[in-house]
């Protein structure tokens, strides 16, 4: 169940600040129960690629389905690379399969889908399919969503948030959120 995960959530609401925030401490029940919502939900993958803030999710994850974990970040020149401790292996080991390799990036909250588009390619770079992308918080007033789902790409959350005059609240418009 999402709950704790919801709850700390909702006690950060409706400042967009304490939502980020939150999202950056999870840990305890609440990472935990993000990770069993996702481990059940996602498709099947390979890798796991985690931007900035969501590593402890990702990590979670990889965990629980014995996945690979690989970071993004920016490098000094503004590009996205790919890190991990054995890299080179992981892509040896990933591209030596009889498929190509799966991978789903994790990101805290999803806003214009920007920056996850850019690390989507960065992924595909190795050869790496990305199906999906897991996100803490999609917020629905943003294009994110419809960014990379025209890209082929499930979005998958447990939260989504809605932009109002008061702040951000849980979006109401949309029955299957978890």
């Amino acid at each position: 169940m999402t709950d704790p995960f919801r709850a700390s959530i909702a006690r950060a609401l409706p400042s967009p600040e304490r939502v980020r925030e939150s999202l950056r401490g999870l840990s305890g029940p609440d990472l935990q129960a993000a990770a069993d919502y996702f481990s059940r939900t996602l498709p099947e993958f390979d890798v796991a690629v985690a931007l900035p803030g969501a590593e402890g999710l990702a990590q979670a994850v990889a965990d629980l389905r014995g996945a690979f974990l690989v970071t993004a970040g920016r490098t000094a020149a503004g590009r996205w690379e790919l890190s991990a401790p054995d890299l080179a292996g992981i892509t040896r080991e990933l591209g030596a399969g009889r498929r190509p390799a799966r991978a789903v990036l994790f990101t805290p909250q999803l806003k214009s889908g920007l920056k996850e588009l850019e690390v989507l390619l960065t992924a595909a770079r190795p050869g790496w399919l990305v199906p999906a992308l897991a996100a803490g918080v999609a917020r629905t007033d943003a294009l994110g969503r419809a960014r990379l789902e025209l890209q082929g790409v499930q979005v998958v959350t447990p939260v989504m948030l809605a932009d109002t005059p008061g702040g951000l609240v849980f979006e109401r418009r949309y029955p299957h959120s978890a």
